[in-house]
């Protein structure tokens, strides 16, 4: 076991249970609506969001999570919204984290995802309780925002002793450090009745192992992804995040529905089996928004090296990409 993390785990929870009182108040929810604009609201007064004219409680409600160092500039949140937006189904809306999702990873962000997934879980049960149909919310999250949906559902589940249960969660590539191999909770199936998983860069910045009512590998689920160049020796630059961050880019596809063609997949043990074709067919398997809430599982794909991404069937079959 890592003591040293350990260490700056519990160092970390001391440091930041004095600030308890402020998280809710300085992370916000937002709304967006027409082409390009948006409506503010603290967390703290979530339930307002029910009272906006541009919120529709007819229409299906997405909350996206953003992940480490990130904000509502960042292209990840751009694309996800745009996705949206092009479609006139979902109320979009994204939680700004960006104070507490940044500094020290372990010591601040790691931390963070647990205390604010924790109030979190309380405040989307009040605005369940206030008219928002729990049927139609679906929680998104890239990286530590996949981590921290999966508290999320975990906390409503809890606090409501079982009786509301998310209807479905969707991580994309939740983050590895720090929350396998130590005590930290990471997301699990039971966080919500469904929870799918998109896997992209596996044991380095994403998860490493199935956690989720359905796991989706594509591309065997690690880096380097189809199209990402080699590595640098520098952390976090555009070509290290290439494989973590073609989780959201699959999932906004999937969304805005560009190409012809979807994240058709199937069954297998694992990605030597795909290859091999090994692998058990079911109709209907897509990854990403239109996945089948009925399936368990593990499954695997391939895609284009280039957008769009979805191959349709012929992802089904392994064939070299140059």
């Amino acid at each position: 076991m890592e003591w040293h993390l350990i260490f700056i785990l519990i160092a970390g929870v001391l440091i930041n249970v004095s600030e308890s009182s402020s998280i809710t108040e300085r992370n916000k929810f937002i709304l967006y609506y027409g082409s390009d604009s948006s409506e503010v609201f603290s967390i703290a007064d979530g339930t307002k969001l029910l009272n906006s004219l541009h919120f529709d409680n007819l229409k299906k409600t997405v909350i996206y999570v953003h992940g480490y160092i990130e904000n509502q500039t960042s292209v990840s949140v751009k694309t996800i919204v745009d996705a949206y937006r092009q479609r006139d189904d979902y109320n979009i809306i994204t939680l700004d984290w960006h104070d507490d999702a940044s500094g020290d990873y372990l010591l601040n962000a790691v931390i963070n995802v647990n205390r604010l997934g924790k109030a979190l879980g309380a405040i989307i049960l009040e605005i369940i309780n206030a008219g928002l149909e729990v049927n139609k919310l679906h929680l998104v999250g890239h990286s530590l925002g996949g981590q921290m949906v999966g508290r999320i559902g975990g906390e409503v589940r809890s606090k409501s002793e079982g009786k509301i249960v998310l209807k479905r969660i969707s991580a994309l590539d939740p983050a590895f450090p720090g929350f396998y191999g130590l005590f930290l909770k990471h997301i699990t199936h039971d966080d919500a009745e469904f929870v799918d998983i998109i896997h992209t860069d596996a044991w380095r910045y994403g998860a490493p192992e199935d956690s989720g009512t359905v796991d989706f590998w594509p591309n065997g689920g690690k880096s380097l992804q189809a199209g990402c160049p080699r590595r640098g020796l520098k952390l976090l630059t555009d070509n290290d995040l290439c494989s973590h961050w073609r989780s959201w880019r699959f999932w906004a596809e999937s969304v805005a529905r560009k190409g012809t063609q979807q994240f058709n997949a199937v069954r297998a043990k694992h990605w030597s089996a795909f290859k091999e074709g090994d692998v058990g067919r079911e109709e209907g398997v897509v990854m990403g928004n239109d996945c089948p809430t009925n399936i368990t599982g593990t499954y695997f794909l391939q895609t284009n090296s280039e957008s769009p991404f979805a191959r349709g069937e012929a992802g089904t079959k392994y064939t070299e990409i140059i």
